[in-house]
């Protein structure tokens, strides 16, 4: 049965599966708060946004507006809220596709989309003039909707995750492989004789929450429910605090943030009081270690990657490195950043492949492609412990074509390759539009996914688009994975067409990891497992909605799945 407040959601005319999005289910009783606070404000908000306001845009058109109507800019602002993907079209159609810069605005704030042309601009920009990093800090509100926020600068854990965490790959990918069969096995169950019905997105999140923290924590505290429950919670969290926080006007904000970020802290402390018991177990055998055998490392993961740079090396003004608080701090953001964006990707593409028109084939084309690349190396003597190793997963091609494409259909985001004016003089672009401090600016990402004259019947998920692209072009899979415009036809790989994962040295560092926990996701599942989409029809599947900027699978949506007999 629904809540009273899901059904008075639905009532006004808006998909229930967004409040999930921005409120985790057990907070549904305290949401008549919430939204009574935000309600309290509107007027506030409305009054004050010209003064919260500081920065001085630069003369451009604002998509949607008419000037001719009374408070043009604030209904403008209403309406690209609540038609985002509206305004992202006219955006692309009458200013991207023509090569001209244009403002899109929302409640929560603005932002100057320079055309596709201006990305090789853009990314070539130093940080301490056009800052990726103060983008996220601003559209996630880090300095109150984080514990602690001096994580942020600088963002050791992201540096990490550029250099070990990539590094590793090889020698990792047989621990994500096995905490992915375990986790399958767990969630969709193994009796052959009857189906077992989930809520895809939850069953997702908890399988890629289990094999990512395996990667971050080891064994056994990545099957530990509670501190699996936190990480998760905090993610959630962050969704609805950032989103209110970015609609109050900034001398609201600290009193504001103390009733948005209580769950946050809540979250956050119960993943920190779990967890630090483990990063001073280990800090005192790392002492030892580095006293004793200096180099040697007892566990391979991210925690004790962590642990090792943080001794190491000096971080100047930054944080205290070897403080358990920010250890455990950067570790749940590392979860934060990793774990929904992979599950969304994740259920977009179940969802794409159960509902494509010719889902029977193409399950059955890419089960073979699961077998065909088995780990052979690993001396397995059953087809019931199928593995994939780094090597072999790299040998995917089909599956990366699969989520490139379900990627770009399903677009998580609206805008992509976002960046924050930090240089105080701010910067003029090489149009000559001057962009002053404070400034946010991106460019089209959906535009660009879903332009026709890019890729054909855009609107349609073809499974194997990228594949084709590839037979149709120069070469083949083996030498050099080319398409058309000269980028790669890899899932990972980015371009100035293709920015799902950003773009330049700023794309998301993280996309190397999420390419294998996906594939291993898809592999596993479709090797052993028969799936269908509950309650829909053939070849339509539940659709995504927008959630603020954000592009997100349905919450709702549910699957049956039944262990096959044989995996052959």
């Amino acid at each position: 049965m629904p809540s009273t407040f899901t059904q008075e959601y639905d009532k006004m005319g808006l998909n229930s599966d967004s409040l999930h999005i921005f409120l985790p289910s057990h907070l549904y009783p305290i949401s008549f708060v919430i939204v009574g606070i935000v309600g309290a404000l509107v007027c506030l908000i409305v009054s004050h946004f010209a003064r919260r306001q500081k920065t001085v845009l630069p003369d451009l058109p604002w998509v949607g507006n008419n000037s001719t109507r009374w408070f043009g800019i604030l209904r403008t602002r209403w309406w690209t809220m609540l038609n985002y993907e509206s305004a992202l079209a006219l955006a692309y159609r009458e200013y991207g596709q023509k090569d001209k810069a244009c403002i899109l605005g929302t409640l929560d704030g603005e932002v100057v989309l320079l055309p596709p042309s201006s990305i090789p601009w853009l990314i070539s920009q130093p940080s301490h003039i056009l800052s990726v990093n103060g983008a996220h800090k601003h559209i996630l509100q880090t300095k109150y909707s984080f514990p602690r926020p001096e994580i942020m600068d600088p963002t050791v854990h992201f540096d990490v995750i550029r250099s070990e965490l990539t590094r590793q790959m090889f020698s990792i990918t047989s621990e994500v492989s096995d905490e992915m069969r375990a986790a399958i096995s767990d969630v969709f169950g193994e009796d052959p004789n009857s189906w077992r019905e989930v809520k895809l997105f939850d069953a997702v999140i908890k399988i890629i929450a289990r094999t990512s923290n395996r990667v971050f924590v080891g064994l056994p505290l990545c099957r530990d429910e509670e501190y699996l429950q936190n990480a998760i919670g905090f993610a959630e969290d962050i969704a609805l605090s950032a989103t209110v926080l970015r609609l109050m006007p900034t001398w609201l904000l600290p009193v504001v943030a103390r009733i948005t970020t209580h769950s946050n802290r809540k979250h956050a402390r119960a993943y920190t009081d779990i967890l630090r018991s483990e990063v001073l177990h280990r800090q005192s055998s790392e002492q030892q270690q580095v006293a004793e055998k200096p180099g040697v490392i007892a566990k391979n993961d991210f925690l004790q990657w962590l642990l090792t740079r943080s001794i190491n090396r000096d971080y100047g003004q930054g944080p205290d490195e070897t403080d358990p608080e920010i250890i455990c701090a950067r570790l749940l953001h590392t979860n934060f950043a990793s774990v929904h964006t992979t599950g969304f990707i994740g259920t977009n593409a179940i969802l794409d492949i159960l509902a494509a028109p010719t889902s029977d084939q193409v399950i059955e084309t890419l089960r073979q492609e699961a077998l065909d690349t088995i780990d052979t190396e690993s001396g397995l003597e059953s087809k019931s412990s199928l593995s994939w190793s780094r090597a072999s997963l790299q040998k995917q091609h089909l599956f990366d074509s699969v989520l490139r494409e379900s990627a770009r259909k399903a677009s998580i985001i609206g805008v992509g390759v976002n960046h924050y004016v930090v240089a105080p003089e701010g910067i003029t672009t090489a149009d000559g539009i001057h962009l002053p401090q404070g400034c946010m600016l991106a460019t089209h990402s959906w535009g660009l996914h879903h332009d026709e004259d890019i890729y054909s019947d855009a609107r349609r998920f073809k499974a194997f688009r990228f594949a084709e692209m590839c037979k149709n072009s120069p070469g083949d899979f083996d030498d050099g994975n080319k398409f058309p415009d000269g980028g790669n036809l890899q899932f990972i790989a980015t371009s100035e067409r293709y920015l799902g994962f950003g773009h330049g040295r700023h794309a998301c560092p993280g996309r190397f990891f999420a390419s294998a926990e996906l594939k291993l996701l898809l592999a596993y599942l479709l090797v052993h497992y028969d799936l269908e989409i509950v309650g829909a029809k053939k070849g339509e599947r539940p659709p995504c909605f927008w959630a603020g900027p954000n592009h997100v699978p349905p919450m709702s949506a549910r699957v049956k799945a039944r262990r096959r007999r044989s995996v052959t």
